[in-house]
């Protein structure tokens, strides 16, 4: 097992990407803090994890208030001890392009998507310094940060700028020990994609169709390469932006037939 004696925070723990991420560290031997604005969600994801004999607690948070924030930290600390990992997943995607988009739809995205980063990781640094061991995070940005996708502008300036974010923080607190990067999915089994999929026969097969694997990806394998970046054997580790996508942003896939 890779995290054992960890403690780690995972937000947006409820469903799809975090609640397989937490999962699969509390399989890794890590001590998971389980948050998310959806109580029933959050708590269900900590009930897997201890009828697996695994440790999690759940922590009720907007990750878009400083004092949720500050507060998943202190009761991570208050639990377990100590906090080694951050995992920022929560996120929130709205459709529309710009003149489509109402002023409250933009904010909400960037303030979930971004703002929330920025804050988990203030008061995870904070902690990070007070211990004088280093520590870990991990933001869950997109392959739509490299990459544009057509009607969901607010979603892919705030995993844009996630990126950004993770580049400046790996700099500025590489002295320190704390090592920062992405994980960046493509196409991926999760709420946030099931209106889509379930908008026609062929959806899915259609999404599959723009990874070079041919097919869409289970939370499980970004779990996988979030359970790496958060172990020691990504030591050397910091400043990446992962791609977790199955060659979508390698190209052009064979199966839409342009290539």
């Amino acid at each position: 097992m890779r995290l054992v004696n960890k403690v780690a925070i995972i937000t947006g723990a409820a469903s799809g990407i975090g609640r397989a991420t937490a999962i699969r560290f509390a399989q890794e031997g890590a001590k998971v803090v389980a948050v998310d604005w959806n109580v029933e969600g959050g708590q269900e994801t900590v009930k897997l994890i201890r009828d697996s004999k695994g440790d999690a607690i759940f922590v009720h948070a907007d990750v878009s208030r400083a004092a949720d924030a500050q507060r998943m930290v202190t009761a991570a600390v208050e639990a377990y001890g100590s906090l080694h990992v951050l995992h920022n997943n929560a996120g929130v995607m709205v459709q529309g392009a710009v003149p489509e988009l109402e002023e409250a739809d933009w904010d909400r995205v960037l303030s979930i998507n971004l703002k929330g980063s920025f804050l988990g990781c203030k008061y995870a640094i904070q902690q990070f310094r007070r211990q004088g061991t280093g520590g870990v995070i991990t933001n869950t940005a997109s392959v739509n940060a490299f990459y544009a996708e057509g009607g969901i502008a607010a979603y892919c300036a705030s995993k844009g700028g996630l990126i950004q974010l993770t580049r400046a923080m790996a700099i500025d607190h590489s002295d320190e020990g704390i090592r920062v990067n992405c994980v960046c999915p493509g196409w991926i089994e999760t709420p946030m994609n099931a209106s889509f999929f379930a908008s026609s026969p062929d959806a899915r097969e259609r999404a599959g169709t723009l990874q070079a694997i041919g097919r869409i990806a289970q939370p499980e394998e970004v779990a996988a390469v979030a359970v790496f970046l958060a172990s020691d054997e990504a030591s050397f580790v910091t400043g990446a932006a992962y791609v977790v996508d199955g060659g979508f942003s390698a190209g052009l896939s064979k199966a839409i037939g342009l290539v």
